[in-house]
């Protein structure tokens, strides 16, 4: 990718905060002044998956400048590659936050479908970084990974608003295949809370860029045990959807807030 020629296509565009919309999870944020620039035209590659839009969404709500952001995935074609060119692409535009949310699978048995948890930390099961051999080498400090102060704000605006939200540890797995039973009792042994394709290398890419980072994970699924019915894509992008309403409230309150 050539960062350069990027930005003469993005033609001066900035934004100050970065929305990530996860799967079915599309329109969290109403713009006003909306205006489009497909991944494509900006040189990226990537395969087409249902419920994920492929395009930079530049608009401004409660006055800000904002920008909604298609994510790559590490299944598409086994590199983190163009997650790490695309936060580098959102750094240059001028983005400080970034308010990520993603589909996911309930590790933690207390969970279920459509309730929200705010990501508190993160475990990296990909097998990867997106900085592995980006020279030179540099050592990215991880310790507040998902902004403390960021958290207590979307606690106390939850509370306001009489959303209920669980604040937890998510997993992130390689993909595209679901977890197995046997994965899922791993998973819950070494302390995490939700399992998803996503999350970690975006949040990586923000720590070392020096973009603060707050997440959220809306449960689709109770994650698979010997007994549980098949889960479908098609499932998890309506149980999305039927989280959206009460996640684009928070979101809303948050970004006037920031």
């Amino acid at each position: 990718m050539n960062l350069e020629k990027i930005m003469k296509k993005l033609k001066g565009k900035s934004a100050e905060i970065a929305v990530f919309c996860g799967s079915g999870l599309h329109g969290l944020v109403a713009l006003e002044n909306i205006e489009k620039v497909s991944y494509k035209d900006l040189g990226f590659e990537y395969a087409e998956i249902s419920g994920h839009d492929r395009f930079l969404e530049f608009g401004e709500f409660q006055g800000k400048k904002v920008v909604i952001a298609s994510r790559f995935h590490y299944y598409e074609d086994g590199s983190p590659n163009d997650m790490y060119w695309l936060h580098r692409v959102l750094q240059k535009l001028g983005v400080k936050t970034i308010i990520a949310t993603t589909a996911v699978g309930a590790i933690n048995e207390s969970y279920e479908a459509g309730d929200i948890v705010l990501v508190k930390d993160h475990i990296n099961m990909s097998g990867t970084n997106p900085f592995v051999g980006k020279l030179p080498i540099e050592f990215v400090d991880m310790t507040n990974a998902y902004d403390v102060g960021l958290r207590e704000l979307v606690k106390k605006i939850a509370k306001s608003l009489k959303i209920s939200i669980h604040e937890g540890t998510h997993i992130q797995s390689i993909g595209p295949s679901y977890e197995t039973p046997a994965e899922v009792k791993f998973f819950r042994i070494i302390g995490g809370d939700t399992v998803s394709m996503s999350l970690v290398h975006g949040n990586i890419c923000a720590n070392h860029l020096g973009m603060k980072f707050v997440a959220f994970a809306s449960i689709t699924n109770k994650a698979s045990t010997e007994k549980s019915a098949p889960i479908t894509h098609e499932e998890v992008l309506k149980n999305s959807r039927l989280v959206a309403e009460k996640l684009g409230k928070i979101i809303a309150k948050l970004i006037e807030k920031i």
